[in-house]
């Protein structure tokens, strides 16, 4: 037979709603850290294991969220993950992660299983789905530089990020800026190309665009090899990320290009390893930590309470400056 949190209380000498605090996490702060101890160490002597089902029929949730992520692939999504996963864990949710571009057309994958859905990007997918979310009443809120801003949502401003970057670069003395981005995130509309496009022709220049096949560090070092042995060396690079300014690091330095001294680089989005290069790269670093913390505050109060006011916070990103655009 199933052992209860009813069985646990009377094992520990504590009310029902103690133990349910402590095992759920939700409200567990409240509980003196001794008691915790106990409560946990008397789940595992009972062999206790929660009924999902039945709690989620009693309490009409199930403890868990869904995180759709754009992309797995790089240190950046994984950042998103981690720090999503940290902030549900603290407030007793565990996590369903999915690739929402993988999602079938309907995208009701797991849907009745969750609380609430937070997308991390994915925009265009997101924007085919979200009315029939709307109509089921299932709490959802977009977070990102492409946030659905027609529901709850906390959008990065890359525009802006990219308007100090380029401005960093002329100051710099940069005057022959190229940008390099894959050829799907080349268009108009995309805050970083439309920042780009925006400072260059305010600066009376031309701009010019390494187009890589996909947005991968191999492929970036590729499409910069080949645009200098082709149209000559620019002065100054911006990176659509800082996978691609990787990249080109690595393309640069296999041509014997020194940066800063013959061309400076920009990066975005702040990842870990641009601090650990050679020479680290300058990046436009994303407020993913606050991102994700008011994402999760958000559903937190959507699920709570599903008829208030559409929430939404804009934040902006932080150029920060290191070695590779500090030139002589």
């Amino acid at each position: 037979m199933s052992i209860t949190i009813k069985q646990i209380a009377k094992h520990v000498g504590v009310s029902p709603a103690t133990v349910s605090r402590v095992l759920s996490g939700r409200g567990a702060h409240l509980i003196s850290e001794a008691t915790r101890q106990r409560v946990w160490r008397a789940a595992e002597e009972l062999d206790y294991h929660p009924n999902l089902a039945a709690r989620s029929l009693v309490t009409g949730h199930t403890g868990i969220v869904a995180l759709w992520m754009s992309e797995l692939f790089t240190s950046f999504h994984a950042r998103v993950v981690q720090l999503v996963e940290e902030h549900l864990h603290q407030q007793g949710y565990d996590t369903l992660i999915w690739c929402i571009s993988r999602l079938s057309g309907t995208a009701w994958h797991g849907v009745g299983r969750v609380d609430g859905i937070l997308v991390h990007e994915g925009a265009v997918y997101l924007q085919k789905v979200w009315k029939p979310l709307q109509r089921r009443g299932i709490p959802l809120v977009s977070m990102g530089a492409y946030a659905l801003t027609d529901t709850d949502h906390v959008r990065i401003d890359l525009y802006q990020g990219a308007t100090l970057a380029i401005r960093h670069l002329l100051e710099a003395g940069c005057r022959r800026i190229a940008y390099l981005v894959n050829a799907e995130s080349r268009y108009v509309g995309e805050p970083r190309r439309d920042g780009y496009d925006r400072v260059m022709s305010a600066a009376g220049l031309l701009p010019e665009y390494i187009i890589a096949t996909d947005q991968s560090r191999a492929e970036s070092s590729l499409a910069v090899r080949r645009a200098v042995q082709e149209h000559g060396l620019p002065d100054g690079i911006f990176c659509h990320n800082d996978e691609m300014a990787i990249g080109a690091y690595h393309g640069l330095r296999l041509l014997g290009v020194h940066v800063p001294d013959d061309v400076a680089i920009v990066g975005c989005d702040g990842i870990e390893d641009t601090e650990y290069l050679d020479v680290p790269l300058t990046t436009i670093r994303q407020p993913l930590e606050e991102m994700c913390r008011l994402g999760v505050e958000f559903l937190q109060k959507r699920i709570a309470e599903p008829h208030i006011e559409r929430q939404s916070a804009l934040l902006r990103p932080a150029l920060v400056v290191r070695a590779s655009t500090q030139r002589r």
